[in-house]
């Protein structure tokens, strides 16, 4: 996943500058590698909570598990995985 990030001294001075960089940042981002990054993801919290992301996924949207964030976080990410397979299926 392609992370821009400004500092003081860095911070691009006019929005046409601003344009620019996003522009290139645009360019060089690859979904190939937000898709590897939700899988890497996904598979830490599974390891963490010792449970697989589909199972989670039932059992958060079941209420079972709460709401901490750790868990809305895995679920966000798991929607983002699903969505991301079925649009790579679409377009295979």
């Amino acid at each position: 996943m392609s992370i821009t990030t400004f500092t003081a001294q860095t911070l691009p001075q006019s929005p046409q500058a601003l344009r620019e960089t996003l522009q290139q940042a645009l360019e060089k981002h690859s979904p190939l590698e937000d898709f590897i990054q939700l899988v890497r993801d996904l598979t830490r919290f599974e390891m963490q909570y010792q449970m697989n992301s589909t199972e989670f996924f039932h059992r958060f949207q079941q209420g079972e598990l709460g709401d901490q964030m750790d868990y809305l976080r895995w679920a966000n990410e798991y929607e983002m995985y699903q969505e991301a397979k079925a649009n790579s299926v679409r377009f295979a």
